[in-house]
This record gives structure tokens, sequence and C-alpha cells, in this order.
């Protein structure tokens, strides 16, 4: 069954309409069922009292129903129900016999109103006291059993309602909840990645046109070189946001580490590399940024002339260290791409601190590994 399907099936006819009543409705189908004949009876014997008591016990019902399902108070609809069981003892008083259909009334009323925890043992007490009156009233078993049944199958089956309508209202609230946090995520995400990428890109073709302006005059095909890589950096940039748009995005650590290295070469910073081999495919990804985002800092940021680039694995952690010797300056207070950095190690269950001071500046990442390299 697909999911569209079983939407459909929950969200049926039905199902809309006893959300949409939470319950009255299926309460106040019964009031008929229970009372026309005894209504009905009383008018024709001419009982004008016993007529007077059905017509209140109808209307202290729906009076009961209407308050417990509008949610105005929840002593007011106990003290309805107290109400309504006091008119059923005095309908008792008045005509002993042939009452037995007001316990499966009162057994919905206090389904309905009486607070959950109460409810179903106050709808248990009055099947069995029922069945004891109609037993020893008529002096059969049968009609003690069929009453005690009819009994507890109305006040369990509005009770179970009322607590399913409950629990739909919950489920929906929720789901309209993960609506609105998938949305925000997805945009926290293309927020992220958006930064992070053209952050990256942009100053890379900053230092490309800086190396373009020193050459245009001495090394014509030097120059000639950057401009090509600035192209190619640009349609590279163009096709990464379009992955990032689409949700797709997908990096690798051997590739970014290539393209970081070439840039802070071409802007006068020396990279020395000590890697390990081939990482998780969700750490690798987790490193690719990382080194993007350190890149980008120290083009922006370090004035530094040297970098180096570490990565040292044991049995359950890599670690990528990336430190520079320029004036450390680095996240003093933490930008849109360190923050969206931290976010990516704390989903692999890893973390990101950093180490500033006057010989440098850190960028350290730890990452939980699963040992299965590729």
């Amino acid at each position: 069954m697909t999911k569209q399907s079983v939407s459909t099936d929950c969200d049926d006819g039905a199902t809309l309409w006893v959300a949409r009543t939470r319950g009255p409705g299926f309460a106040l189908i019964w009031l008929p069922v229970l009372m026309l004949s005894p209504i009905l009876t009383a008018v024709l014997d001419g009982a004008a009292v016993t007529l007077a008591i059905h017509l209140a016990i109808t209307a202290l019902y729906v009076i009961t129903i209407l308050v417990a399902n509008r949610g105005l108070s929840q002593r007011a609809g106990e003290l309805c129900t107290i109400g309504l069981m006091a008119l059923v003892v005095i309908q008792f008083i008045v005509s002993p016999g042939g009452q037995g259909f007001l316990y499966p009334l009162l057994a919905i009323a206090a389904a309905t109103a009486i607070r959950l925890r109460a409810a179903l043992g106050i709808v248990m007490g009055l099947a069995i006291s029922g069945s004891f009156a109609e037993g020893f009233a008529t002096m059969s078993l049968s009609n003690a059993l069929q009453f005690g049944f009819a009994t507890v199958m109305a006040g369990a089956s509005t009770y179970l309602i009322r607590c399913l309508t409950g629990t739909v209202d919950d489920l929906r609230a929720t789901r309209r909840r993960l609506a609105g946090l998938a949305v925000v995520e997805e945009r926290q995400r293309f927020s992220r990645d958006l930064h992070d990428l053209l952050g990256h890109t942009l100053s890379a073709i900053v230092v490309k046109a800086e190396a373009i302006r020193r050459f245009a005059v001495a090394d014509s095909a030097a120059a000639m070189s950057h401009a090509q890589e600035i192209e190619d950096i640009g349609r590279t940039a163009l096709a990464d946001v379009r992955q990032a748009v689409a949700g797709y995005r997908e990096m690798r650590f051997a590739d970014e580490l290539a393209r970081t290295v070439d840039v802070l070469e071409d802007a006068g910073v020396k990279v020395n590399t000590m890697l390990a081999p081939n990482l998780d495919s969700s750490v690798d990804t987790l490193f690719a940024w990382a080194i993007r985002e350190a890149g980008t800092n120290i083009l922006r940021h370090a004035h530094a002339s040297t970098c180096s680039i570490n990565i040292s694995i044991d049995e359950t952690t890599a670690v990528l260290e990336i430190t520079d010797d320029g004036d450390g300056v680095g996240q003093t207070s933490p930008g849109a791409g360190l923050a969206g950095l931290c976010e990516r190690a704390e989903r692999l269950g890893g973390h990101v601190h950093t180490r500033s001071n006057s010989h440098g500046f850190a960028l350290i990442v730890h990452a939980p590994i699963t040992g299965e390299q590729l």
C-alpha cells in the first residue's frame, strides 16, 4: 500500500466527520435509539410525571455531551453527569420497572464527560450495578447479562472513540509541526550549502584574478591559464549550486583538497599534507566541507605563509587538523561557515573545535568511523 493510499484511507468521510465532531455525534446518535420509545410510551399512557422526567433526562444528556465536547469545563461536564444520574434515580423511584435503557445512556454520558482516568471505572460500575438491579427485578440471568453487555459496549465504545479522537488530534498537530520543521531544516541546509559553496568559489576567483593581473604583461600564457581556471571554477560552482538546490550535493575530500591546495598556492601559501587512507563516505564528505571552510578562512583572514593538513585515524575516530601560521584570526565569533560545519559534524556524532593564538589558527574536526574503509 502506498503512502498516498494510506492517507486517503485514514481521511475518508466518516473519519473526518468523527474528527470534526470530536465524538458528540457518536454519543448523540444513541439518544433517539434509547429515549424515543420510552417517551412515546409515556405520551400514550398519559404518564405526565414520567414524560417530564424523560424529557428532562433527554435535555440534560444533550447538555452534558455538548459541554464535555466543547471543552468548556471538565468540572461542568462532571456536574452535568451527576445531575443526570440524580434524574435517573428519581425516575427509578417514580417508576421502578422497565428503566434498563437508562444505564447505557448514563454509561455514554460518563464516558464522554468524566475525566479519562475515572471514566472507564464508572462505566464498569454502572454495568455491574445495573446488571444486578435488572437481574433482581426480572429474576432472569439472561436479562442481567444482556443488560450488562449493552451498558459496557455503550460506555466502552464511547470511551475508546474519545481516546482515539484525542490521539488523532495530537497526531495531526505533530504532523503539522514536523512539516514546519522540515521546511526550516531545508532552508537551513540550502543557506549553509550556498554560503559554503559561494564563499570558497568567490575567494578562489579573487585569487585567480589577482594572478592574472600579475602575469598579464610578463607571462601572457600563465595569465591565460589562470583565466581558463576561472572559467572552470565558475562552471563547477554553477553545477554545485544546482546540486545544492536539488538537495543532492555530494563532496569528495580528495577533490576539495586538490582545489584548495591549488588556490592556496596561487595565493602564495605553502601547503603541507599528511593524509590517511580513504575514509567512510560520510566522514569523507564532512572532511571535504572542512577543507573548503578552512581554505576560505585562510584566504580571507589569516594572511598565512604556510598551512598544514593532517588526518589521523585510530580504531573509532578520524581527526582532521588544519593549521596555519597566520595572525591567529579565525572564528573568534563563529560565522555561518563554521556553524554549518559544526552541524554536519554533530549529525555524525562528531565535533569541531578551534585553536587560535599568536602562532596561527587551527581547525580540528573529530568524526566517528565504522571501521569499514572505502
